[in-house]
């Protein structure tokens, strides 16, 4: 029975398989496993060569599993689980310290790690510890270890995780003091008047607005991006209106509130980590590095 073909099988072909599979794309799978995409792309071709069958179709869309890779895929699914059930367990034996670890956070938060972590990148210099940031809206399963720790601005549905508030995050409205003595502040009777930069996927600005009953055409929007940078930068230029966390907003002198205060959107912000994490002294120590730094900078 040892010597089944099955047991000559690379798992690493099999793990990039089912990512593939679950992302639609040799460019989401390799992106969610941390790997180039030319190295999925081997793996997938390596695995079809060793079963001798195609398991996806490839389409203008990108890949779309065929009978074949949708039978093997339910399989793969439950080696997926049992490895990962296996390394759990082998985490918790393990003696050595913990290598890397991955934190995952929105761009809306992630400009405070370095500082509320200072401690902890501090005592990394003196170990073979990394931290690595995965900056993403995407919400990145926990479970099957994507990430060891994440800050997300909803309250995870899963009980097996850690989960803690650690605060809101208020939201305002900005803009440079020279827009500001042309256009004047953000009202009702004044929105028609004001340009705006907007995110490109996420709209914060025209969903804020509506919500205050305030209608901004697309016509007033001079620049979409999701780049929180590219917005600090034309906000600074004085480009038009924008919507920031109120602690990046606070770092820019010349930058004006255009809203009253009391209008500020909040947004939770909770810590949440793998189960593992409670086993291990490192990860547990960075948890409540986190929890204990953000709840000191947020409301």
């Amino acid at each position: 029975m040892d010597g089944h073909p099955a047991f000559d099988l690379d798992w690493n072909l099999v793990r990039t398989f089912v990512a593939v599979a679950r992302e639609g794309s040799l460019a989401g799978g390799a992106r969610s496993l941390g790997i180039a995409h030319p190295t999925a792309a081997r793996h997938i071709q390596n695995l079809e060569d060793s079963l001798g069958m195609m398991l996806f179709s490839r389409t203008t869309q990108g890949l779309v599993l065929n009978d074949a890779g949708t039978c093997l895929d339910q399989a793969a699914r439950v080696m997926h689980k049992s490895a990962l059930a296996f390394q759990a367990a082998s985490d918790t034996m393990r003696e050595q310290p913990v290598q890397r670890v991955r934190i995952s956070v929105a761009e809306l938060l992630a400009g405070l790690l370095p500082d509320v972590m200072m401690s902890e990148l501090s005592a990394c210099a003196q170990t073979s510890m990394t931290i690595d940031i995965v900056v993403t809206d995407d919400l990145l399963n926990l479970l099957e270890r994507d990430a060891d720790i994440a800050l997300r601005h909803v309250r995870p549905e899963q009980q097996e995780l850690l989960c803690k508030k650690v605060g809101v995050l208020q939201i305002g409205v900005f803009a440079h003091r020279d827009y500001v003595a042309e256009f004047g502040m953000l009202t009702r009777a004044s929105a028609s008047a004001h340009r705006f930069v907007e995110g490109l996927t996420r709209d914060y600005i025209t969903r804020g607005a509506a919500q205050r009953g305030l209608k901004i055409d697309n016509s007033q929007i001079v620049l979409r991006s999701d780049s929180m940078s590219c917005q600090r930068a034309a906000v600074q230029a004085g480009c038009g209106v924008a919507a920031f966390p109120l602690w990046m907003a606070r770092g820019e002198p010349d930058w004006v509130s255009v809203i009253a205060a009391d209008q500020a959107v909040d947004i939770d912000v909770w810590l949440v980590a793998r189960p593992e994490v409670r086993d291990s002294e490192q990860l547990s120590r960075i948890f409540k590095c986190l929890g204990d730094g953000l709840a000191e900078r947020l409301v």
